[in-house]
């Protein structure tokens, strides 16, 4: 039977993991647009679908993109620190927290690729590549990060299930 884990005992990088690099990334997120920003077209690409390529605003794309990434690192985090405090650290457990924090990651990652691709275009210049671009940053970003913490991350042990 797994004992629990004190509040105390959880690994000392966790602070960092969950708490320094979500708020660093995300402020440094909206740092890079605001510095970018006189050079980014107001608009840009944000969806392609059969009808065609759909505008809207840079910044609104990145906050919301910001306020989505917040909102799955807060649940990673709090997932996370529920796993450690009741002991419960087991493989499901640490590729819920990985996922969770990969993907806000990813998101993030997602809206600085679509909208810094279109640096230095014209006001209405945007294409639809900044999407491809986009969606090939949340790829990248989602496997750097989920390699980070999976070795950052205590092993998941193996759960046994009771054959009888």
């Amino acid at each position: 039977m797994d004992t629990p884990i004190s509040h105390d005992a959880c690994p000392a990088g966790t602070r960092v993991l969950f708490i320094f690099a979500p708020g660093l990334s995300i402020a440094l997120t909206l740092l890079a647009y605001w510095l970018a920003s006189p050079w980014i077209p107001e608009h840009v690409a944000i969806h392609v679908g059969p009808d065609g390529v759909g505008y809207g605003s840079a910044l609104r794309m990145l906050v919301t993109c910001c306020i989505i990434a917040t909102v799955a690192f807060i649940v990673g985090g709090f997932t996370a620190r529920g796993f450690f405090v009741s002991g419960h650290w087991y493989q499901i457990e640490k590729s819920i927290v990985v996922s969770t924090e990969s993907f806000a990651y990813a998101v993030l990652g997602v809206a600085l690729g679509a909208v810094m691709s279109t640096f230095g275009q014209e006001p209405n210049g945007s294409t639809s590549q900044s999407v491809g671009i986009g969606l090939l940053s949340f790829l990248l970003v989602f496997i750097v990060s989920a390699i980070v913490y999976v070795l950052a991350l205590p092993k998941g042990r193996f759960e046994e299930l009771d054959a009888a």
